[in-house]
């Protein structure tokens, strides 16, 4: 996964803050689309290694492993919904009823929440970071 950036902020221990403008995925051409709502583009911000070295304003071509970001996004995304369901079916099953499945969702939901911001404060302790930049522009 290659992405474009700017860089916003110098970090502590060869690490930089980068704005990353993320375009849509259909094309770039949201004028003649429409289909998205008119939703041309999403600025993000990412904490990407900086070997090589980039001073704060240049634009940089960073690279993130594919796997470890779409491992993130289960983890944030499906992780707490497939609780959900699980827990709805647990409570409904365990106390027959479906305020009790509901209540069990909902736990388990916040549950898989709280885990997937637990762990992305643990590798933000550990300079885990997914991207690096690997070149200036």
């Amino acid at each position: 996964m290659t992405q474009q950036g700017t860089i916003k902020k110098l970090l502590p221990d060869d690490m930089a803050e980068i704005e990353v403008t993320r375009r849509s995925a259909c094309g770039h051409d949201c004028a003649k689309c429409g289909g998205c709502g008119g939703l041309e583009t999403q600025t993000l911000y990412v904490t990407a290694r900086n070997r090589a070295k980039a001073d704060v304003g240049e634009r940089v071509l960073i690279e993130g492993e594919t796997g470890q970001v779409l491992g993130l996004a289960v983890l944030v995304y499906v992780l707490p919904i497939v609780l959900f369901f699980a827990g709805y079916a647990l409570g409904s099953v365990l106390f027959t009823g479906a305020a009790a499945g509901a209540l069990g969702g909902g736990v388990l939901f916040v549950l898989g929440i709280l885990g997937a911001i637990w762990y992305s404060r643990r590798m933000k302790a550990r300079n885990e970071v997914p991207y690096e930049i690997t070149k200036r522009l």
